[in-house]
């Protein structure tokens, strides 16, 4: 009899495949996650900008969902050539500056678009009028501003009264009053794309003590002048200050004594493009070196 065969023994092994819902979809779950949180900032984003949009812009957008050729339409138009540079009021839209920073158009130095930019700054002029008429404490104040056309552009100055001063005496601190008269300009200058600078100027009475002279107060009142304005609600926006410049009592009011209260004010100038393209232009740096004209003088002069 032969030997019997042992049975031969199978196992089988059962082998669990990980990840298992969650790995037939890999990373899908952020791609699609990531898009959501996208919308979602682009939707906060909008209903932002739609809450910061005044009446005229918003009838618009209405009209434009509304009829595709509604800005070929004369409301439409109205609408465009007020409104048609940003939805934020003192919007630029996309136009780079002179300086390339996205400031005053680089294209407003021709004659359309400086008239344009005047009857923009005479409209602000005559909004600040209005203010301090129909504002009972501003009223007060209406003889101590005043507005006119420089080469720079528009100025504006707010000077003392002998019964109604901006600071304290020798001080840059302002009245409560003075923050009140910023502050309201400031609101309406801060709607404008034009750079400001502000001045400070003083009469020519001086300090007994040197060492904090008409220069200091000037330029410190001006400083002063500044933060009000660039704190203001709605008031200047950041970078909007061009120059601060204290004057000390170089420039006295035209027709009047050195001495004059009058003379110790702020003035605020609303820089025209053409203006601050000059500016940037002349402010550029120049090699330096000899003059090239010379060798050719000197060469002529040996023949």
């Amino acid at each position: 009899m032969s030997e019997q065969q042992a049975p031969t023994e199978v196992k089988i092994r059962y082998v669990k495949k990980k990840g298992g819902h969650a790995a037939a979809h890999g990373g899908a779950w952020k791609v699609a996650y990531a898009d959501l949180v996208t919308a979602m900032m682009a939707f906060f984003l909008l209903m932002w900008l739609l809450s910061s949009a005044n009446a005229n812009t918003k009838a618009g957008i209405a009209g434009m969902f509304q009829d595709a050729n509604f800005f070929n339409t004369d409301r439409g138009k109205e609408i465009l050539s007020d409104h048609g540079k940003g939805i934020l009021p003192g919007g630029r839209g996309m136009a780079p500056g002179p300086d390339g920073d996205g400031g005053t158009d680089a294209n407003a130095d021709t004659p359309g678009a400086a008239a344009e930019e005047r009857k923009t700054m005479e409209a602000t002029a005559e909004s600040i009028e209005k203010a301090f008429q129909q504002d009972e404490l501003l009223q007060a104040f209406q003889d101590q501003i005043s507005m006119d056309f420089t080469d720079e552009g528009l100025r504006i100055q707010i000077q003392d009264k002998a019964a109604q001063v901006l600071f304290d005496s020798g001080s840059a601190t302002l009245k409560s009053y003075t923050l009140s008269i910023l502050k309201e300009i400031a609101k309406e200058l801060g709607k404008l794309p034009n750079r400001v600078v502000i001045g400070g100027h003083t009469d020519s009475s001086q300090y007994a003590n040197r060492a904090y002279t008409n220069w200091e107060l000037s330029s410190d009142r001006a400083n002063a002048a500044r933060r009000v304005m660039e704190s203001a609600a709605g008031g200047l926006r950041p970078g909007q200050v061009r120059r601060v410049t204290g004057y000390g009592d170089t420039i006295p009011l035209e027709g009047k004594d050195a001495k004059d209260p009058q003379n110790r004010r702020i003035s605020i100038v609303v820089v025209s493009a053409a203006t601050e393209a000059a500016e940037t232009k002349h402010q550029k740096a120049q090699p330096r070196g000899k003059d090239p004209e010379k060798p050719k003088a000197k060469a002529a002069a040996g023949h």
